[in-house]
This record gives C-alpha cells, structure tokens and sequence, in this order.
C-alpha cells in the first residue's frame, strides 16, 4: 500500500509539471451574480463551478452553473474562448429552470494572479416552459490562488 501510494505522489508531482494547472476564485456579475472557482487544465481548457443566491422581501433565488470554455489561439495578451454550460435555477415561489448555454468571452490577465473577464451567449431554458434567446452575458475577475 505505501509503495502504491508513494507511486501515485509521484506520478502527481510529474504530470504536475508537465500540465500546467490554475486553480482561482471567481466572481461574475451580468445575468446571474455568481461566485466559484475557476480551474484552468491546460493552455486549451478550463472547467468553471459556480453558485449565487439573490433574497429580497419578496422572493429567494438560488443559482448553479457549471461551464467549459475552450481557448482559441491567443491574441497577443488577450485570450478568447467559446464554452458551453449546464445550469439550475431554483425559486421560492416559480418553478425551477434548467438549462444549457453556449457563450463566447474574452479574458485578459493582468498578472499572474488576478484576470478580467467577459462573455456573452445564447442560454436555452429545458425545464418546464421551453424558453430560447434568453441572451446571457457576464463581467468577472478571478484571483489565481495556484498558478503553474
């Protein structure tokens, strides 16, 4: 059993190095307010968990995405990346939304831990009233906490 595992720390520490991995804290705010963690696989794909909520007197929202974004070849500092995602919208007093969106952004990072972000997309909500052209856009930083 030791051996295994110092095997697999082993195998980590190398792929590590050979992968580059940025793990940050996100936040957006466009349609949804949410806050989450980017992880960055590779120069081409990054992988982003997301939750928000929104309480007034009136009502409560609870919100949660998930989203893939591919990067295309930079330009200069500017990187651009198309994605698609899965979401949930959960309400006090409506029925839930489920649904799907495809986006296109932009990110430019500042230094090696803080970057700036944007994108806009099509979402198409599948739960019980089919809903298409809801446009979806977002504004964010990310504040990289492991940067390889």
């Amino acid at each position: 059993m030791r051996k295994m595992i110092k095997t697999l720390i082993m195998i980590g520490l190398l792929c590590g190095s050979a992968f580059p991995f940025k793990l940050g804290l996100e936040f957006q705010a466009g349609s949804q307010l949410l806050v989450g963690a980017n992880m960055r696989f590779s120069d081409l794909l990054e992988i982003k968990p997301q939750l928000g909520f929104k309480i007034n007197d009136a009502s409560s929202q609870f919100n949660m995405a998930v989203s893939g974004n591919f990067y295309l070849p930079e330009l200069g500092d500017l990187q651009h990346y198309a994605g698609a995602g899965l979401f949930l919208n959960v309400y006090e007093e409506q029925d839930e939304q489920f649904g799907i969106d495809g986006h296109y952004g932009l990110r430019y990072d500042i230094n090696k831990i803080f970057g700036v972000f944007g994108q806009v997309g099509l979402a198409m909500n599948l739960a019980t009233e089919f809903e298409m052209a809801s446009f979806s856009s977002g504004v964010g930083c990310t504040f990289y906490i492991i940067n390889r």
